[in-house]
């Protein structure tokens, strides 16, 4: 429910934040990694059996266990799907390949009440607002504490970056290196050098627009060299990943 956004305040203050995704739609497995302190937790709507009833349950998991910021991935963008994300109490919107300033824009008006957006205005019932006991708290801050995240995915969102990122509201634009291989026609490849050269191609767009940058680790590719091209927030993994790294750990520990 309701709360100041412990991402959103990390960024301002320029430190470097960390996060995971969560597709398991599992509420005990967001709790555990809740307890690992990461700066927000990511879950997934899109590729994950999350509904918004799961969905809920691993907000009040989390919430329970830390102050790590929510951010909803929606299945798309759709004003259905971000209303309902919003309206359940998500704390930021990562919405998939926005390729263009169009979308963009969509997306900020889908996440914002009249006079700024279209969203439907039921927050004095919604969780969001504690149910409506906070409802003139949550609709005159709102659109502080919100995050909004437009996922680069594709090419055409490499080419409209700078012009994505300049859209007001906008908070991040979020590079997806998997679909990015898709759309050049390598997917799962990430050695292809086109990747690496779209990462630091996008870092300095992003940073012109006085907007933060984000992306996830992949094969080759870790921390360090991610802070390097501008991002400020990496995801280091998901739920689904630690459970199956940990898992063969172990086995190949027990079987040595």
């Amino acid at each position: 429910m309701f709360r100041e956004n412990r991402l959103k305040r990390a960024l301002a203050a320029k430190r470097d934040c960390l996060g995971a995704w969560l597709f398991s739609g599992e509420p005990s497995v967001a709790e555990i990694l809740a307890l690992e302190r990461f700066d927000a937790l990511i879950i997934d709507q899109e590729h994950s059996p999350s509904g918004i009833e799961s969905t809920i349950a691993q907000m009040r998991a989390i919430a329970a266990a830390s102050d790590s910021t929510v951010l909803v991935r929606i299945p798309d963008i759709q004003p259905h799907f971000i209303k309902l994300a919003l309206d359940a109490g998500a704390e930021g919107i990562l919405a998939p390949k926005v390729d263009s300033a169009a979308q963009a824009r969509a997306l900020v008006e889908a996440c914002r009440y009249p006079p700024f957006g279209m969203r439907g205005a039921h927050y004095t019932v919604s969780r969001a607002a504690r149910w409506g006991e906070a409802s003139a708290e949550y609709f005159n801050r709102y659109r502080n504490e919100l995050l909004i995240v437009a996922m680069i995915e594709g090419e055409a969102g490499l080419l409209a970056a700078d012009e994505i990122a300049a859209v007001d509201g906008i908070d991040m634009l979020f590079l997806g290196p998997l679909d990015l291989t898709a759309d050049m026609g390598c997917i799962g490849n990430f050695d292809d050098p086109r990747l690496r050269a779209a990462l630091h191609a996008l870092g300095p767009k992003v940073r012109s627009s006085g907007k933060w940058l984000g992306s996830t680790t992949w094969p080759g590719v870790g921390m360090s060299e991610l802070k390097a091209a501008g991002c400020s927030f990496v995801t280091v993994g998901s739920d689904v990943g630690f459970l199956r790294s940990g898992v063969r750990a172990a086995v190949a520990a027990a079987t040595a």
